[in-house]
């Protein structure tokens, strides 16, 4: 582990279910590239550098020994990029994906959502055709095997307990997407969990594999389930142009979310939400801890963003609304 400088810009994307630790892209004149970070003591472990230290960016998940994400070769799109894949206990990384090109020598359009992982499984989607046209990927991690599940005119996959993985798909041109489920055991189809039956036109779904919360398709709610077998609810509603923006997060009985410049956290149990700042930003949430990064207000890529991490434990009791 290396100390952060204070020049050191982090961009957090996936909490390491420690309450301690979080990996991010970091950009420094020393090292740009994928890191894990200790937040505590302020240091950092390297996973791999940038081969582009200023343009590339990464997103992705962690499953308690698999890091996986998507290494972008550019700020303007998100369609030339490589997926790699780091084991926590063996301390390598591999790429385990790769765009691919038309006939033309340009990159399909890909659908915009980093990869997810659980219990060694890896998923993403990419473009693979014209029209839009796109593949399910799953990728045993321990095998070293990639499977295409699906192909058609599908978003970006995700992964549930139970061994499924599920994608949005538009069935017509210009129609709203359906959720759609396959097992991750044996590749068939399979029905979907009763909390994602009657989801239409969403597409910024957060999961931690067990609840699901989303905004509508319009951005004006937000909903919330506490178990794949039970029926969403809507918990909050904003009027006058105020968007939920897609920066849903979920750890355990709280919800992070933000209506810009606004990002708040709420208890679902206690049905009660606080702002945490009112001047842009966004969460990142498990069920141990809570980041929030900060907006800085530069347009410089290289800005120092403030970041707060707290584990969940030490959060207080959300106050009634005045």
């Amino acid at each position: 582990m290396v100390p952060l400088s204070r020049t050191t810009s982090l961009v957090p994307w996936t909490l390491a279910h420690d309450g301690r630790t979080f990996f991010a892209t970091v950009y420094s004149r020393h090292f740009s590239g994928v890191a894990r970070i200790d937040g505590s003591a302020k240091r950092m472990t390297r996973i791999k550098a940038f081969p582009d230290p200023t343009d590339y960016q990464a997103d992705g998940a962690f499953d308690g020994r698999w890091l996986v994400w998507t290494e972008y070769h550019g700020f303007d799109n998100f369609n030339d990029f490589t997926v790699w894949a780091w084991d926590s206990k063996s301390g390598t990384a591999r790429q385990i994906g790769a765009a691919t090109r038309s006939p033309s020598g340009r990159f399909w359009e890909n659908p915009w959502r980093q990869p997810d992982v659980r219990s060694g499984i890896a998923t993403w989607a990419q473009g693979s055709g014209p029209d839009d046209l796109t593949e399910v990927h799953l990728y045993d991690l321990r095998a070293g095997e990639d499977r295409v599940v699906h192909e058609g005119h599908t978003q970006g996959s995700f992964l549930l307990s139970g061994h499924l993985v599920v994608w949005p798909e538009s069935f017509a041109r210009g129609a709203e997407t359906r959720m759609n489920a396959a097992s991750t055991l044996t590749d068939d189809s399979v029905p979907l969990p009763r909390a994602l039956r009657a989801l239409h036109g969403v597409s910024g779904l957060a999961t931690d594999g067990r609840r699901i919360a989303y905004p509508d398709g319009p951005y004006k709610s937000l909903w919330w389930s506490p178990s794949l077998r039970a029926v969403p609810r809507k918990i909050i509603a904003e009027r006058d142009a105020h968007y939920v923006d897609n920066s849903v997060q979920i750890g355990g009985r709280y919800v992070g979310f933000g209506i810009q410049p606004r990002v708040f956290i709420g208890d679902v149990r206690a049905r009660r939400y606080v702002a945490v700042t009112a001047r842009g930003g966004w969460t990142r949430l498990d069920s141990k801890s809570l980041l929030v990064l900060y907006a800085t207000g530069s347009k410089a890529l290289d800005a120092v963003a403030p970041i707060v991490f707290v584990p969940l434990r030490d959060l207080p009791p959300i106050p009634a609304c005045s």
